[in-house]
Formats: structure tokens, sequence, C-alpha cells
């Protein structure tokens, strides 16, 4: 079995940064998306459909 010796100095980055990147920014997009729906619609928005949404799924 032939094994690969890492080089001293050389570092491989995190096997997930991507993934976390991708996370973070679907975050963002979410907290966006809700701001802009509160400045749009008012707190009318998350009284009657959020709560009725919420209901929904149980």
């Amino acid at each position: 079995m032939a094994q690969t010796e890492q080089q001293p100095g050389v570092e491989s980055g995190p096997p997930g940064r991507a993934g976390i990147l991708l996370l973070a920014g679907g975050a963002l997009a979410f907290v966006l998306t809700g701001l802009l729906l509160w400045w749009r619609e008012g707190s009318r928005l998350f009284t009657d459909g959020l709560i009725a949404a919420i209901v929904a799924c149980f």
C-alpha cells in the first residue's frame, strides 16, 4: 500500500468550508426575506400568517 507523505508547511483546508458557507448564505437569505416581508406587510404578517403556518404544521 502506498502512503502519501504530507509535506511540512502545507496544510489542507477544512473539508466542509463550502457547505458552511452555503448554510450561512441560506440563513442570511431567510433573515433578509423575513425583514423584507416585515417591511412590506408589517406585524400583520407575523401575527396572522406565521401563526397560521405554525398551526398548520401541527
